[in-house]
């Protein structure tokens, strides 16, 4: 959470084109040398305080985390540097600065007779033959694609030290990320074995087991922490103190795909609901009072409370608090369908009339309201 903070406010201070191009100074980073810690310190200048478990990452993975996809190592390495000064260009590597000392030794060497050179340049010339030919067929590559000798040189340095790497480390990230993914299984499955999710349009909430005192009426995909299962029966934690009964039939421990980055989700959110009340980001709103709220919007339009929520409405959205603490805003006029939502990602859970999206820290709720107009929920996903 606290990355993800630190990289949202990065997307929001810093234009479109400022934000793509540091994408592609990571992306070329990564690409000539796969190495975050490498690509830590040319785009600040600083390395990274903690080693990372992963130091190793391609550019496909990058593009992937960048697309969305979910990456812990990545995720942490982003929210740090961002929140670094950024260097205007990338700054040399630790390797890269020792590389002058072999050109000055050869400098000192250009005034000896012609025999001395003519001697070192048979030794260089010696020294290439025992290469390999995985380093002969890149010089080669070099030629073919027309770059001049100097080039060819410094990239023959710069190639071997991207390439052995590649040689003895990408065997033991695939072993790695196989290590991670078979840990993560149980992990999901027992997130998923502890949290269920309201799969109808609305269920019933009772105060006890018998089902008679009505406490609460939850919405689709709203996710509760599982306290105790009985036939038929499931009591679910609504806060601390305080637990209540649904029928398990309206619920499911089962979600489609997996988790977005919580940057993704809330840039969509930005792009394509009404944001204008707010005044600095949206995850600002969120955990702020009822008195906060008053002081940033005046007197809400009007208010209403169950057993376990606050509402504030303000023109087309609300505010739904739990014990006094923003925990969800609601858009109340949208014409935002299930086919838009799902081109966010893969919807999750849905129905004719509703669809969930989450991200690590916040799940999408949408609720279909007299055909073409809609409901959409930004809530906190915390248990």
């Amino acid at each position: 959470m606290h990355r993800s903070l630190q990289a949202l406010q990065f997307y929001t201070s810093h234009s479109k084109e400022d934000i793509a191009r540091l994408h592609e100074r990571i992306r070329s980073s990564l690409a000539s040398t796969e190495s975050l810690t490498d690509t830590m310190i040319r785009i600040t200048g600083q390395p990274p305080l903690i080693p990372y478990d992963e130091d190793t990452v391609t550019v496909d993975e990058w593009n992937a985390f960048l697309a969305g996809k979910h990456h812990a190592t990545l995720a942490d390495f982003y929210g740090t540097l961002v929140a670094r000064p950024i260097l205007d260009e990338d700054g040399p590597l630790p390797d890269e600065a020792e590389e002058p000392l072999p050109t000055l030794s050869r400098s000192q060497r250009e005034p000896e007779p012609k025999r001395r050179k003519k001697e070192k340049e048979i030794k260089h010339a010696g020294a290439k033959r025992p290469l390999p030919w995985g380093w002969i067929a890149l010089l080669i590559l070099c030629f073919l694609l027309g770059a001049g000798g100097t080039y060819v040189y410094s990239t023959y340095f710069v190639g071997s030290a991207d390439t052995t790497p590649k040689a003895t480390v990408e065997k033991p990230v695939t072993v790695e990320k196989t290590k991670e993914k078979k840990p993560t299984v149980p992990e999901e499955t027992a997130a998923v074995d502890d949290v269920l999710y309201i799969k109808t349009r609305s269920s019933n909430i009772y105060r006890e087991e018998s089902m008679t005192t009505l406490l609460y009426e939850a919405d689709f995909g709203d996710g509760y922490r599982i306290v105790k299962k009985n036939d038929g029966v499931t009591e679910i934690e609504l806060s601390d103190d305080l637990t209540g009964y649904i029928k398990t039939s309206d619920t499911t421990k089962r979600l489609e795909g997996e988790p977005l980055a919580d940057e993704t989700l809330l840039t969509w959110v930005n792009d394509q609901l009404d944001t204008s009340f707010v005044t600095g980001t949206l995850i600002d709103l969120i955990g702020k009072s009822s008195e906060e709220l008053n002081s940033l919007y005046g007197p809400a339009d009007r208010t209403f409370n169950d057993e376990l929520h606050d509402y504030l409405f303000y023109g087309n959205h609300f505010f739904v608090l739990k014990d006094n603490k923003v925990i969800a805003i609601d858009w109340t006029e949208t014409t935002i369908t299930n086919e838009q939502l799902a081109s966010l990602a893969p919807l999750q859970l849905e129905t004719e009339s509703t669809g969930l999206v989450t991200s690590n820290s916040y799940r999408l709720q949408r609720f279909a309201k007299d055909g073409t107009i809609s409901r959409i929920r930004l809530a906190e996903q915390s248990f």
